[in-house]
């Protein structure tokens, strides 16, 4: 039996550096389509919208297309 999407808890994915430090997390959400990515403080740097296709920096700015959700989280 299927669950609704809006009874699924988001799907977190953490991302760690390779020393294996946490620097941000992943999270799906299956109701709206997206994803959000979160830095190691839990900050908001960006989303990825599923629908579209598109990539946006925290701020909102179209940063491309596709997911590039990871780029936005490791350091520089």
């Amino acid at each position: 039996m299927d669950t609704p999407a809006y009874q699924q808890p988001a799907a977190v994915q953490i991302i760690r550096d390779k020393r294996g430090i946490i620097v941000g997390r992943l999270e799906t959400q299956h109701l709206t389509k997206k994803t959000v990515a979160r830095d190691a403080r839990g900050l908001l740097v960006g989303q990825y919208d599923h629908r579209a296709d598109v990539t946006r920096d925290a701020r909102g700015v179209l940063v491309g297309t596709g997911n590039l959700l990871p780029a936005l989280v490791l350091p520089r």
